[in-house]
């Protein structure tokens, strides 16, 4: 398994912003435990086109307060999961039996590592200048003769929807300025999403939204953080930070809002998870650092939910549970 990374790898916490860099797991197996945290090697790039070269790849980025270990062995057990042969025996339910959550339309599954992590109480607000050099680094990757990919879809958390949301726009603007053809951006589910429930028509990310064939939002109101600290640092982060994409209402607790003829109309899906889940928002991905008993590498019930919702919808299959939920535009 490959690992993308666009922070300063040399430290485990509070690395700064970098370009791109990958990192080799290998071998991946599956009887593999993700904590303590394996061994990560650089790959050279050599080594990796050959790997990504006309493939679909999927993109699995975290969000905020998430530490460079933490970020490669969680998204590395979930997409261990997504990829072929990944199936860990006994992950679940009791009596641990296995469960495939191979998404069959992916090709390369990788984790991506950004600079998130938290280390002051207010340094959430301060994060978005990070956040658009990571996706501008994000951009030139996807646009490098090194990778030509030919699909790219991507699972995200939290904050980092809003990554997703500038690489894409980022990628979509250089390629109209070089005169080069981007990879087609086949899917982004984005589970928990730290951002206004208004980003899909925000005129700051019309390009990416143009360009992303599906999104599929997953929300909770029983979300504490999306109903508590989102709102209060999406406050002072408007007042700092010119272009803030959009109101203090977060997309992951209240789903998709709208406007009457939005390009995002048609290809949006969402997901609900009903509040007597108590889906928290650390609730979406494995945890190999914290695990819950009996199951392996941090997995729990809620997460394998998360888990099987990605894997259907990723094959264009309607989700397991929780049944979905109509968008409509605001007023209708």
């Amino acid at each position: 398994m490959l690992v993308l990374s666009f922070r300063d790898m040399s430290v485990p916490r509070r690395g700064g912003v970098t370009p791109a860099a990958i990192y080799d797991l290998s071998p991946v197996n599956a009887g593999m435990s993700w904590w303590p945290a394996p061994q990560l090697r650089p790959a050279p790039w050599r080594d990796v086109t050959p790997i990504v070269d006309g493939k679909h790849v999927c993109f699995l980025v975290h969000g905020f307060n998430v530490d460079r270990d933490n970020g490669y062995t969680g998204y590395g057990a979930f997409g261990q999961e997504l990829e072929p042969g990944g199936m860990l025996p006994g992950l679940g339910p009791p009596p641990l039996v296995p469960i495939d959550l191979e998404a069959a339309g992916v090709d390369v599954v990788i984790p991506v590592l950004w600079a998130g992590d938290w280390y002051l109480p207010v340094n959430y607000p301060f994060l978005l200048p990070d956040i658009r050099l990571t996706g501008r680094y994000f951009a030139d990757l996807i646009l490098s003769s090194a990778t030509n990919m030919a699909r790219v879809s991507f699972v995200t958390h939290s904050m980092g929807a809003r990554v997703v949301f500038e690489a894409v726009q980022r990628t979509m603007v250089g390629a109209r300025a070089a005169g080069v053809k981007p990879p087609v951006f086949d899917m982004a589910i984005l589970t928990a999403p730290a951002t206004s429930d208004e980003i899909l028509d925000d005129p700051n990310y019309a390009d990416a939204v143009a360009a992303i064939e599906e999104f599929v939002v997953v929300s909770s109101r029983a979300d504490r953080v999306l109903s508590l600290a989102f709102p209060l640092g999406n406050r002072v982060e408007q007042a700092m930070w010119p272009n803030d994409p959009g109101a203090n209402a977060a997309l992951g607790r209240y789903g998709p809002r709208l406007k009457s003829g939005s390009k995002a109309l048609g290809k949006t899906g969402w997901y609900e998870i009903p509040p007597a889940t108590k889906q928290r928002h650390s609730d979406y991905v494995p945890e190999p650092s914290n695990p819950v008993a009996p199951y392996p590498n941090g997995w729990s019930p809620k997460r394998l939910a998360v888990g099987a919702l990605a894997q259907a919808v990723l094959d264009r299959q309607p989700a397991p549970w929780p049944p979905a939920k109509t968008v409509t535009p605001r007023g209708a």
